[in-house]
């Protein structure tokens, strides 16, 4: 079975560009029987479904996603609730949150994943100062945007649970996560800007590699960092494919609004 795997579409910011169409195109082209998308689809939980949807029914490959960070952003917040927003997408079949798929002996599951502030500096910055979400006059926008961060580790443990829960349902197959922040250190953001000792802290936690490690999953699919970048670890092939804002193609030379070069530069395949 050949897979194809891409996250951070962000499709609204993206909007001058026909994202879905060259996607679409270059996965066809591949042969893969499933795509999937790790989350920050766009800041509309209602247009990430529909669009995924749409993609799964007038495509050859299956769609399988998990929401991210963004599409939990309530696009009217005295209407629509985290509640209400996260029990949509878990209603939604193509979405993993909170089931399983399997197709033979594969199991694909996932959820978005959160952070517990593991991946931060805590030599430097405490408890507290994690609480907060700002830093160096820079606030992480879920602390503004999304209710969950009034507690950030029981939610990160929530998710854990509830991705545990699945893995014991799927433990005699091949299993594929999609997790839509980082398992593993290895893909946050390592340069010597200060500010990203402290805003780690919000692209993960480690406790989602340890327990893909120690439940033998064999593929690991995240985003959140817009990173494009492979890690095994531990027997887990972990990928990071990421296509990221087009304000940040720039930084590849010769290829800065090529979109046809960025897709396949993100786009990952696998074969299980």
């Amino acid at each position: 079975m050949k897979i194809a795997a891409v996250s951070d579409l962000h499709l609204d910011i993206n909007r001058n560009y026909p994202v879905l169409r060259v996607l679409k195109d270059e996965v066809e082209k591949s042969g893969a029987s499933y795509l999937l998308v790790a989350g920050d689809i766009t800041e509309d939980f209602r247009l990430a479904s529909a669009t995924m949807k749409e993609l799964d029914e007038n495509s050859s490959f299956s769609v399988l996603y998990v929401p991210g960070n963004h599409d939990l952003w309530s696009p009217e917040p005295s209407r629509y609730k985290i509640d209400y927003i996260y029990s949509f997408f878990k209603d939604d079949e193509r979405c993993l949150s909170g089931k399983e798929w399997v197709d033979g002996d594969v199991a694909f599951i996932g959820d978005v994943g959160w952070y517990d502030y593991s991946f931060g500096n805590h030599s430097r910055f405490t408890d507290d100062m994690f609480e907060k979400m700002s830093y160096m006059g820079r606030t992480w926008q879920d602390g503004i945007k999304n209710p969950w961060t009034r507690d950030n580790r029981r939610r990160c443990s929530l998710q854990l649970d509830s991705i545990e829960n699945s893995l014991k349902r799927v433990k005699d197959k091949k299993i594929i996560t999609v997790t839509h922040m980082l398992p593993i250190r290895d893909f946050t953001v390592q340069d010597a800007r200060p500010e990203w000792e402290y805003f780690n802290a919000f692209l993960g936690s480690t406790s989602f590699g340890k327990m893909f490690e120690d439940n033998k999953v064999c593929y690991s699919i995240s985003g959140h960092v817009h990173y494009r970048k492979e890690v095994e670890k531990s027997g887990v092939n972990y990928i990071c494919p990421c296509l990221g804002y087009y304000s940040e193609w720039k930084f590849a030379k010769g290829h800065e609004t090529d979109l046809l070069y960025h897709i396949r530069a993100s786009l990952r395949y696998f074969e299980i």
